[in-house]
């Protein structure tokens, strides 16, 4: 099953700048594929987002708690406008980076 989320429905609001908001797009979608389900994240009505906000809803996704192959498999996004798929890949990579960097490694 996929489970459509909206960040306008959650956000209430078409401009996407508070880590607040940015949580609250994070935990409906961890709890989503946590639970085993699909993600569709919905992009629809978006007049603004900043990266920062990115990093709150997408980055945290690869802190290890989901395995990164899950995400590749599982979250999609739809509705996205110009630029959104550049910064939703510059959030990936950076998160990617950063907690590769924050494991340590196992010899």
């Amino acid at each position: 099953m996929v489970k459509k989320i909206s960040i306008l429905d959650i956000t209430g609001t078409p401009i996407w700048v508070s880590a607040a908001d940015g949580q609250k797009v994070f935990d409906a979608i961890s709890a989503a594929l946590l639970a085993g389900e699909k993600v569709t994240l919905s992009f629809k009505g978006r007049e603004r987002v900043i990266t920062a906000f990115l990093n709150v809803v997408i980055g945290q996704l690869y802190a290890g708690r989901i395995p990164e192959e899950a995400l590749a498999n599982d979250l999609t996004y739809v509705d996205l406008g110009d630029g959104d798929q550049a910064k939703i890949d510059l959030v990936v990579e950076n998160a990617k980076r950063y907690f590769a960097a924050r494991t340590p490694a196992i010899s």
